[in-house]
Formats: structure tokens, C-alpha cells, sequence
């Protein structure tokens, strides 16, 4: 389960479940996610040489130090308690926008349906930063919603910007995520070495020396 590319998006859904406007809401939904992300990372059967999971093991680091700030200020009018949505949200983007530096988040999750000889491609490595970069700009957006629904305060804004909106980014980013993929698996199909061609035609005899 822990290298499914959804299970990346689980301790975050699990925070916005699990959160309350109150003193220890943060807390426990802070727990909750990073127990989730833990979870994640002992079910990852992922066994072969490659990138990290960036994601989860961001999310345990993110939402360790969540935990340890909310039980150090377990106040309903603290930050944690008035902005614990927004705070999430942003640890996805600042996780998957950091990883670009190394190696996109989202390569974890696309290297085993493609081809072992093109993990060095330039192409594949500019479909994950793309799809990397499709989230945390979607997370982003989600980060500022939380943070509007926070500081308008009525349930209407609760439910608009906490739910309708995130929601409706995530839709998207997923749509957008899948029209990236599928245009480099088109690309795929054409063969860009030219030489194996050559090379079939090498080992192929000719047409005259069959009919002998």
C-alpha cells in the first residue's frame, strides 16, 4: 500500500478529517497523520535501488514535529489550533517543491511503470518534476484556502475553503497529473533509438538469400 501513488495523499486527508477548531484538535490530527505515515512507510514493499519515498518519509518528519508542537501549546487560541489546516498543507508543498533539488517526490511512485533504460531519460525526469511540481503548487493553494477559511471564521467560509476548494484543486491536479503521464507514454511508444531498426534489418536475411 505505501507505494501506491494515492497512499501519498493519505496522512494529509487524514490531518483534514481528523482536525477541529479546538484546543487538542491539531494534536490528535496531527497523531492520526503521522501514524498513517508511519503505516505507509512499513507497508512500502519497495525493494529495489531508487529514490526514497520522499513524501512519506517527509510527512513522518512534518507531522512529528506537529505533534510535539501541539502538545507543548495546547491552547484553542494558539497557532496550531487557529492555522493546523493551513500548516499541513503547507508541509506538502515545502516537501514536494524541496524535493526537486534531489529528486522529484513523484518518481518514487512512476518508476515501476516504465522501462529500467529509461530512468536516466531526460524526458522521464522532466514528466516527474512536472507532476511534482503540479502538487505542490495544488497543495499551495490549498495551504492559502485553509489559511482564508481560518481567518473568516464562519462556517460557510469552514466549508467553502476547508473542503469545496481543496477538493476541487485536488480534482484538478489529478486530471492534469494524468494528461502529463499519458503524453509521455505516447511519447514511449515511439522508439527514439533509431539504431535498433538497424540493427533488426542487420540480423534479418535478406529476401534472395531465403528463396536459395
Amino acid at each position: 500500500m505505501g507505494d501506491e501513488p494515492y497512499a501519498a495523499l493519505l496522512p494529509w486527508a487524514v490531518f483534514a478529517v481528523v482536525d477541529r477548531a479546538q484546543s487538542d484538535g491539531a494534536l490528535w490530527a496531527a497523531l492520526g497523520a503521522l501514524i498513517t505515515a508511519i503505516a505507509l512507510l512499513l507497508t512500502s514493499s519497495r525493494g529495489e535501488p531508487g529514490p526514497r519515498n520522499v513524501m512519506v518519509l517527509g510527512a513522518i518528519g512534518w507531522f512529528g514535529a506537529l505533534v510535539v508542537a501541539g502538545a507543548l501549546h495546547r491552547s484553542g487560541s494558539g497557532f496550531l489550533a487557529h492555522d493546523g489546516r493551513a500548516l499541513s498543507a503547507s508541509g506538502f508543498a515545502l516537501i514536494a517543491f524541496g524535493s526537486l533539488a534531489f529528486s522529484p517526490a513523484i518518481e518514487h511512485y512512476t518508476r515501476p511503470h516504465v522501462r529500467s533504460s529509461r530512468w536516466n531519460d531526460p524526458a522521464f525526469h522532466r514528466v516527474n518534476v512536472l507532476i511534482t511540481l503540479i502538487w505542490a503548487a495544488t497543495f499551495t493553494g490549498v495551504a492559502v484556502a485553509n489559511f482564508v477559511a481560518a481567518s473568516i471564521g464562519t462556517r460557510g467560509a469552514f466549508t467553502l475553503f476547508n473542503w469545496v476548494v481543496p477538493i476541487a484543486l485536488t480534482a484538478v491536479a489529478a486530471h492534469r497529473s494524468r494528461i502529463c503521464w499519458d503524453d509521455f507514454n505516447d511519447d514511449e511508444l515511439f522508439d527514439p533509438d533509431p539504431m535498433r531498426d538497424l540493427a533488426l534489418d542487420w540480423e534479418t536475411p535478406p529476401s534472395d538469400d531465403l528463396d536459395r
